[in-house]
């Protein structure tokens, strides 16, 4: 079979489930900007007050953690390993995984229902507007990881363009000390209040089930950390112009980019950052439901029973609730100590599972990764032929049979 290859000596066409460094780095900006600066600010303002930023600081560490512990697992091969040890452990945590992602992709589509409807569509039905979402995920999810790692490589380049020119434009007063002090409120209350808004935690799980391929460039690495530090900045930015007025923004990434200085020039700016959170909303969900649909294939052998109950369950959800808006209240509620637990503890327990399993298999690890381990690529020898019709004696002379039959003929 002919090896189809790109510059970077890499294979053109990769397996099924395995995408480049470049493609996961594009996922990370869609999932780590697309909800945490949309409802997120405005619901942990209204508690924390001038603590808003510190919690997004203090989450952002316990996401760097679990991205590591993601990738770790994702580099050592553990998916496959696993599967491949049929670990029934790791078939009930995959379980678990499948049920967290699910509650995700409900709890974010009715957000981003409710927002549409609420404060934007006012005059539409919402049921419309739910079809109109569902659509794209539920194809982009079902077409699987490469689809929407190819739409997000292609898209990312121009949002993050248009979120950085947004920010670079800014024209209003700054009140950084706004973001002062640390502790608006008790230390003990400030941590034990955090796990509430475990909603935001545990966005990138679904790279465990991913085997990832470098090019030349660290792509991941840059992918994290501009992400984490733009979201933050915005958070920063968000507190400085709002204060204790953040908690009624209802999409921070939106509002701010009324205070831009092109919107003298050219109007209102707020459709361009609106454009770039709904496709970055529709991108991440359906990333969140495709790694459900991975997470049910490991822990029951086949994803055909979760493509078709996540949207059930969504536009249920979305449908009989009395306010989609209660949905979010509840995931920042009591539940969200279990949201927090879940999302730290998955990866935590995958990473375990790989790890102990390889201790006491190693040899069959070995064995079962040697196919992805890089081979040297071989010149190819001297064809058999290039020395036809040569004759060399002992002394290393040649001469080829033509000469030699006219040399012989003269004798």
């Amino acid at each position: 079979m002919q090896n189809f290859t790109v510059k970077h000596g890499l294979r053109k066409n990769l397996p099924i489930g395995t995408l480049y460094n470049s493609q996961v780095a594009s996922i990370i900006l869609m999932v780590g900007i697309a909800f945490k600066l949309s409802a997120a600010p405005g619901m942990i303002s209204s508690y924390y007050g001038s603590s808003t930023l510190w919690v997004f600081i203090s989450f952002s560490v316990v996401e760097l953690i679990c991205a590591f512990m993601i990738f770790a697992f994702s580099r050592m091969s553990g998916d496959g390993f696993l599967i491949a040890t049929n670990s029934l452990w790791y078939k009930a945590i995959c379980a678990v995984a499948f049920v967290l992602l699910s509650i995700k992709c409900t709890f974010y589509f009715c957000y981003c229902a409710s927002y549409l409807t609420h404060e934007l569509f006012t005059g539409a039905q919402p049921v419309f507007i739910y079809v109109l979402i569902i659509v794209p995920i539920i194809y982009l999810g079902a077409k699987g990881t490469r689809s929407i790692a190819r739409s997000c490589e292609l898209f990312a380049p121009l949002f993050l363009a248009v979120i950085i020119l947004n920010l670079a434009f800014l024209d209003t007063e700054f009140d950084i000390g706004r973001n002062l002090p640390v502790f608006s409120v008790s230390p003990v209350d400030f941590f034990s209040k955090l796990p509430h808004y475990g909603l935001w935690l545990g966005d990138l799980l679904p790279f465990a089930f991913i085997r990832i391929r470098n090019k030349k460039l660290p792509y991941i690495t840059c992918g994290v950390a501009i992400t984490w530090v733009l979201a933050n900045l915005i958070v920063m930015f968000g507190v400085a112009i709002y204060g204790d007025a953040l908690k009624m923004v209802s999409d921070l990434l939106i509002h701010i980019a009324s205070f831009n200085q092109l919107s003298l020039e050219i109007g209102r700016m707020e459709w361009t950052n609106l454009f770039v959170i709904l496709a970055m909303s529709i991108f991440s969900i359906s990333f969140l439901y495709d790694g459900a649909n991975n997470a049910f294939r490991r822990a029951f052998g086949s994803a055909v029973p979760s493509k078709i109950i996540c949207p059930i369950v969504i536009l249920c959800t979305a449908i009989f609730v009395t306010s989609t808006q209660t949905v979010t209240d509840f995931a920042v509620g009591a539940f969200g100590y279990a949201l927090s637990i879940t999302s730290v503890a998955v990866p935590l327990l995958f990473l375990i599972f790989a790890l102990v399993q390889k201790r006491k298999m190693r040899g069959f690890y070995n064995a079962a990764d040697s196919e992805y381990i890089p081979q040297k690529v071989k010149k190819p020898s001297v064809p058999d032929s290039e020395l036809d019709g040569v004759l060399c004696n002992e002394k290393g002379t040649c001469a080829t049979l033509a000469a030699h039959g006219a040399t012989g003929g003269d004798q």
